[in-house]
Formats: C-alpha cells, sequence, structure tokens
C-alpha cells in the first residue's frame, strides 16, 4: 500500500525521536557506569582491542592473536557489567522494525495506531459511530429494504475485502432519508480504516464549504482544502444534495475532484436522498455519468421505511 508522503515523514520522525531518547538513555547508563574504575577500565581494555583488531583485518595480514584480545575483552566487559548489574543495551520497543515504524516499505503493526489516528484526524472520520457490517441490525428485521440492506451489506464487504484490486472505483447510493445508506457509509469507512486505508468522510455541506475556502484562498494556501480530497484512498460525500448551490463552486469543484479522482485510480462514495434525475438536473449530466458509468461504478437505489421509526 502506498502511504502518504506526509504521513511517512511524521511516522519517521516520531519513531527517530524514540530511538534518540532511548539512545540518551543508553548513554547516561554507560556514564554512570563509567564512574566505576573497574568497569571503565575493562571497557578502555575493550576498545583498545576493538581497534586494534579491526587494524589487523584491514592489514589484510593473519590477526587470530588480535581477534582473541578481542574477544577476551569483550567478555571481560560483559562479565563485569552482569556482575555489577549494569544495564548497557539500547532498548528497542519492537523487534519487527527496529523502532523504524517500516519493515522494509512496509508499515510496521506497531506504526498503525499511529497511523489510523493520523487519518481520523485528516479525514473527519473521528466522529463517526463506530457501526460495522456485522451492525446490520434492519437485515433481521420487518422493514420494506430487509433483504436489499443485506444484500449491499454483503457487496460493501466485499468491495472492503478486496479493496485494492475491484473494479469498482465509484459507489453511488440514493434513496430517501431514513433508509440506511449513511449507516452503511460508516461501516464501509471503519472497515477500510481498519485495514490501514486512508479514508476521508465528509458531508455534502462540509465538502462544499472546502471548495468554496479553496475558491477563495490565495494560491499559497489552497492545499490544505483540497489535498487529502485528491490523495486520499477512499473519499466519501454523504447526503449529496442537501448543500447549498454556490455558483462557480458546487458543481464546478464536485465534478475536478470526481474526475480526477477517477482518472487517477482512487475510489469514492457517495450517498444522496436524490434520485438520479434529481441529481442530473442539480449537478449536471456529465458529473453524474461519471457516477453511473457501469464499467467502474456501482450504483443503487434504496427503497423502504425510514428506520428512524424501528426499534432494534
Amino acid at each position: 500500500m502506498r502511504y502518504p508522503k506526509r504521513y511517512a515523514r511524521f511516522i519517521t520522525a516520531r519513531y527517530a525521536a524514540i530511538r534518540e531518547r532511548e539512545e540518551r538513555d543508553r548513554d547516561a547508563r554507560c556514564a554512570a557506569a563509567r564512574k566505576d574504575p573497574e568497569f571503565a577500565q575493562a571497557e578502555r581494555n575493550y576498545s583498545a582491542a576493538s581497534l586494534d583488531y579491526a587494524r589487523a583485518k584491514a592489514s589484510g595480514k593473519d590477526c587470530g592473536k588480535e581477534k582473541a584480545a578481542f574477544e577476551s575483552a569483550e567478555k571481560a566487559l560483559s562479565a563485569i557489567a552482569s556482575e555489577k548489574g549494569y544495564d548497557l543495551s539500547l532498548h528497542i520497543r519492537c523487534k519487527k522494525c527496529g523502532d523504524t515504524g517500516f519493515v522494509g516499505e512496509k508499515l510496521c503493526s506497531c506504526a498503525m495506531p499511529l497511523y489510523l489516528a493520523l487519518i481520523k484526524e485528516d479525514s473527519g472520520t473521528g466522529h463517526i459511530p463506530k457501526v460495522s457490517f456485522d451492525d446490520n441490525l434492519a437485515g433481521n428485521s420487518d422493514c420494506a429494504q430487509s433483504k436489499q440492506l443485506s444484500v449491499l451489506y454483503d457487496k460493501m464487504k466485499e468491495f472492503t475485502e478486496k479493496f485494492a484490486t475491484t473494479r469498482v472505483k465509484f459507489i453511488l447510493l440514493t434513496g430517501q432519508s431514513g433508509v440506511g445508506k449513511t449507516t452503511l457509509a460508516y461501516a464501509t469507512a471503519n472497515a477500510l480504516m481498519e485495514k490501514g486505508v486512508s479514508v476521508c468522510f465528509v458531508t455534502a455541506f462540509e465538502f462544499n464549504n472546502l471548495m468554496l475556502r479553496y475558491h477563495t484562498t490565495s494560491l499559497a494556501e489552497r492545499a490544505k482544502y483540497m489535498d487529502f480530497l485528491l490523495d486520499c484512498d477512499m473519499l466519501i460525500i454523504d447526503d449529496l444534495g442537501t448543500e447549498p448551490v454556490l455558483k462557480s463552486v458546487t458543481k464546478e469543484y464536485l465534478y475536478n475532484v470526481i474526475d480526477t479522482r477517477l482518472s487517477d485510480g482512487k475510489k469514492t462514495m457517495v450517498t444522496s436522498n436524490l434520485n438520479i434525475e434529481e441529481l442530473m438536473v442539480r449537478y449536471g449530466e456529465r458529473t453524474v455519468s461519471r457516477m453511473t458509468n457501469k464499467t467502474y461504478s456501482l450504483a443503487r437505489e434504496l427503497c423502504g421505511d425510514d428506520l428512524r421509526k424501528f426499534r432494534f
């Protein structure tokens, strides 16, 4: 998985600070041990033997004598440290990554909580409910959309499991208020984040405001309003159609974001109370055609009861 560069930089810097702190602690323990004359002399002997051994190896000549002296000095230093209880080791918290945060180019499991916290801080997902695909209570109820919801939950679960390889690049869920679209979007966002996928979850109103700020701010400041919307692995826009239509902002930037993400192979999900025809009138044919292109889109209209009236 490709990690956003600034996340990688932040994690690398955080782990470098951890290693630096541990090295300072180790150096302080060594300095305290050197106050012991016996230990200090053994350390000097070890350093001298180590240097002699290195020089002998570099000369290309037989260095058996120097190697034996080095190993003897090393054992003597270790024995004194052990006998007197001097802990001179560098404390490594994670053996897999050596406290770097990465194993090769892959994020280490020890760094995943930090990575997810960064995603949530940027994406607006910190406030969404902890809903999972197992929480499809409506699927076992007598609501009109029970069967349809169950099928959709299964499809979205499959989508998250095959996220990296699925042909689906755009998901459009439409239907009247309360039929379960947003809850399914929450479950999708949570499932993806658990896998370390960067998700940006915004309401249509929040998206509109971000685009207004982008439109009206200076060029130097624009990146902070647009970059994560374009760079995140999954963008979810909830309740499209509830936001005000702002001239030269709403339609234009919605199209630009959707089109750019599709061109870059990024995935997007939109929920709306409007049907396809209403979306066409509001946002135009070129935008909606990208939302509903059968080559890469999953478009479903949910019909049924207002689930807010049910007790689960």
